[in-house]
């Protein structure tokens, strides 16, 4: 994860006992865990198109950890049971994912972060060898195919 629970709990501050406090007054710590980790997990599907993911670079880290944040902060609104997400947590949500798909495209870089093996997400595998058994003319005479 690109962030921990007590980042989360100060980017959050006073929504915090809203959403991630149960009626006990015990702490969903599984709930904030969840959030963060779908968070990364965005994160790293949008750059890993580019980058070895997790990304590990100290000098991209506290960018990815602010996009992180404010991802899963998203999240919480919608656990929040509130009807909408506020305007100017939407317009946060947007312009990271706009820098991420950025990044993802080349147009912004990841600090120290390692380029992704050539040849990386959708790469094909290309094997050498005789010529198949098993053909679609072949099996046609079976109707499966």
């Amino acid at each position: 994860m690109y962030a921990m629970i007590d980042d989360f709990r100060r980017q959050l501050s006073d929504l915090f006992g809203d959403i991630y406090v149960d009626r006990n007054g015990a702490t969903m710590e599984w709930e904030m865990e969840q959030d963060l980790e779908a968070a990364s997990t965005e994160i790293d599907a949008t750059v890993g198109v580019r980058y070895q993911i997790p990304v590990t670079a100290v000098s991209a880290l506290p960018m990815l950890r602010t996009c992180c944040l404010t991802l899963a902060e998203e999240l919480a609104w919608s656990r929040s049971g509130r009807p909408d997400v506020p305007e100017h947590v939407k317009k946060r949500v947007d312009n990271t994912r706009r820098m991420l798909a950025k990044i993802a495209g080349g147009d912004m870089v990841l600090p120290g972060a390692a380029e992704a093996a050539a040849g990386g997400a959708g790469s094909a595998v290309i094997v050498d060898g005789p010529p198949p058994e098993f053909t679609r003319q072949k099996l046609g005479r079976f109707g499966g195919v």
